[in-house]
């Protein structure tokens, strides 16, 4: 496999990790949402899909690049997810919670 297909089967397994774990905290805590609290099962969701991400991409992410980058990076993109998955959460969630106000 030619270096510019390795770089962008990497590219294309982030992109699908990264999806995949933006699903992952938009519906694990929504599944889970009737035996815990939101924010508990949010903790969970996390540690399913960062658990997942590790699993898949740990190692071709330290063949690239050093530690501390790993981390920031790595970071970046978690929270990128967290953070898109809680917007769609919450966004499915407001009419649902505006309609048992009236």
């Amino acid at each position: 496999m030619t270096r510019d297909r390795r770089g962008a089967a990497f590219f294309a397994a982030n992109v699908l990790m990264w999806t995949l774990m933006t699903a992952i905290l938009t519906v694990v805590p929504d599944a889970l949402d009737r035996w815990l609290s939101l924010e508990f099962a949010r903790v969970v969701g996390w540690a399913v899909a960062s658990g997942l991400w590790v699993v898949v991409l740990q190692q071709p992410w330290r063949s690239r690049v050093g530690p501390f980058t790993l981390f920031a990076l790595q970071l970046l993109l978690w929270i990128s997810a967290a953070l898109v998955a809680i917007w769609i959460s919450d966004t499915v969630r407001m009419p649902t919670f505006i309609g048992e106000i009236e």
